[in-house]
């Protein structure tokens, strides 16, 4: 046998493994689902799930969730396998999983109910019984953390991260992980091993990446409330492209020690970090509130001991900077109606809105593809040589792996010259006297397959180290017909008209992405949930 023949035999045993770890009760009986764009529908329509079931995974949120635990209306074991189920259909739909562990979940899910049974007196842990998905990269003991490499396929974690971890100990129930990338560095969840993620909206358009399972995932309710990672907009794209919620914290607040990654140990460049993916703004705030409440330094000694304050939602009126676009690329129809329409519903609240430009945009994003690849993608390239392993299409777009690599001196330039960019940022704070930005998460919604190419919009929040959070509003309607309105020159027009008009684009989500100041991430979450009441009526 061949390297080349054996890579590809290793994927397919790992994807066979995978896809028998779904029961057999649990698989779809119907064949024509291919044939549909919009996925949504079929978890409630396809009669895997008893009428409990789906009022189980339709009607609550993470917060309900607990709170229906907590009195009893529902057990843990119910609620486990509920999402088990529900997660099992999804990935039939969209390839939105990696490691399928449904059987020990609902397990656990009976021990807690046992315990509580035993000791009906005993305060209950804060995610007693709730059942959280995870990215790929975050390890699992005696699990696979792939992250899309065949190189780490059949090489299960020894010990849990840090996160997965704290999670464990404050009641959680983890069930399953979820595709990403090939790299992590794309936003086109496709790899060797499991393929590709596809976009539960619309099956033609990407799911988005890195945490593009996550985000396909939760779109059909196969889970409420997952955790992702963000070094560029690993969470806030996928959740734009689903049309969920998703929130990057500044780095080092939640735990993000010990993953899987494909960068070399002790490389230091632009933090990565670990958050809420959502079905619910208040999912994040619940989310962010109880692990910032935990304690988290100690299962983790790099996160910042930053107390959570109890700050309160206010209905007072907010500052709010709003970026139109990035200065290179011009936001395609939807998104522009979707944030105008979406600022005139602030200011009709007696919010104040101040148009903003960022500052030196073209420098700080290469700024950020030198600090992409400050070894020059040495260690990635090891990793995918030693299986002989191609490339994806998405990763070759990208260029990371043939960017040359950094001396000490031009390290420390870099280093200099992000420290100038965030003054400068933060000057823009204190200038306007601003509680939060308003901006969009791309300048178009969900793209075909391996087309985004585009991340000024989030990755300029990680250069900062800022917490954003994703807030989606609505779809693409008949109303937003293709134009002629790109500003910016050539590379803006390719990027502009990949938008080709309402009908391609059929039921993808539009998104508005709010961002706060760093290390404020609890009034980030506060204010955002002022924000999504007012665009969505959220309570």
């Amino acid at each position: 046998m061949t390297v080349s023949q054996n890579w590809r035999q290793i994927c397919a045993e790992k994807r066979n493994f995978r896809n028998l770890s779904i029961p057999e009760p649990w698989l779809l009986s119907q064949t024509g689902y291919s044939q549909e764009s919009n996925l949504l529908s079929i978890p409630n329509t396809c009669g895997l799930l008893t009428k409990k079931e789906l009022h189980i995974t339709s009607e609550y949120d993470a917060v309900g969730i607990v709170a229906a635990i907590r009195d009893a209306t529902f057990t843990a074991e119910e609620v486990t396998t509920a999402f088990c189920k529900r997660a099992a259909i999804a990935q039939q739909l969209t390839n939105c999983l990696t490691e399928i562990f449904f059987e020990e979940a609902i397990e656990t899910a009976r021990i807690l109910d046992k315990e509580r049974m035993s000791n009906p007196t005993r305060p209950l842990r804060p995610l007693h019984g709730l059942p959280i998905s995870l990215k790929d990269s975050f390890k699992l003991a005696g699990k696979d953390a792939t992250i899309g490499l065949v190189c780490f396929v059949n090489k299960p974690a020894e010990n849990d991260s840090a996160l997965v971890a704290l999670l464990k100990r404050l009641g959680a129930i983890l069930y399953c992980k979820t595709n990403v990338p090939q790299t992590m560095m794309t936003a086109d969840s496709d790899n060797n091993i499991f393929g590709r993620t596809l976009n539960p909206n619309n099956t033609k358009l990407t799911a988005g990446g890195s945490t593009g399972g996550e985000g396909a995932l939760i779109a059909l309710r196969g889970s409420i409330l997952g955790v992702g990672t963000d070094i560029a907009g690993s969470i806030r794209i996928p959740s734009s492209c689903n049309g969920i919620y998703g929130f990057k914290p500044t780095s080092n607040i939640v735990p993000y020690g010990g993953q899987q990654s494909d960068a070399p140990d002790g490389i230091v460049g632009i933090n990565p970090s670990a958050g809420p993916m959502a079905t619910s703004m208040r999912s994040c705030h619940f989310f962010m509130e109880v692990i910032m409440k935990a304690n988290p330094g100690l299962f983790d000694c790099s996160v910042t001991k930053i107390p959570w304050l109890g700050i309160k939602s206010t209905s007072e009126k907010l500052r709010i900077g709003v970026v139109e676009d990035d200065t290179l690329y011009t936001p395609t129809p939807p998104l522009r109606r979707a944030l105008r329409e979406s600022v005139q519903k602030l200011k009709a609240a007696g919010h104040e809105i101040i148009p903003l430009q960022l500052p030196d945009v073209l420098a700080n994003m290469k700024l950020i593809w030198q600090m992409f690849s400050l070894d020059g993608s040495a260690h990635l390239n090891e990793l995918l040589h030693s299986t002989n392993e191609p490339l994806v299409e998405s990763v070759v777009r990208t260029g990371l792996t043939t960017s040359p690599g950094k001396t000490l001196k031009e390290y420390f330039h870099i280093n200099h010259d992000r420290t100038l960019a965030c003054e400068k940022f933060t000057s823009v704070w204190k200038q306007y006297g601003l509680d939060a930005i308003l901006s969009l998460p791309a300048p178009h919604t969900a793209t075909p397959f391996d087309d985004w190419t585009v991340i000024t919009y989030t990755s300029l929040f990680n250069l900062f180290d800022c917490p954003a959070v994703i807030i989606p509003v609505g779809k693409v309607k008949d109303i937003d017909v293709q134009d002629d309105s790109a500003l910016y020159g050539e590379k803006d027009k390719k990027v502009y008209y990949l938008y080709t008009g309402p009908e391609f684009y059929r039921d993808a989500p539009t998104t508005l992405q709010l961002i706060g100041q760093r290390q404020e991430d609890e009034k980030l979450v506060a204010i955002a949930t002022v924000v999504d009441s007012l665009l969505n009526g959220a309570n």
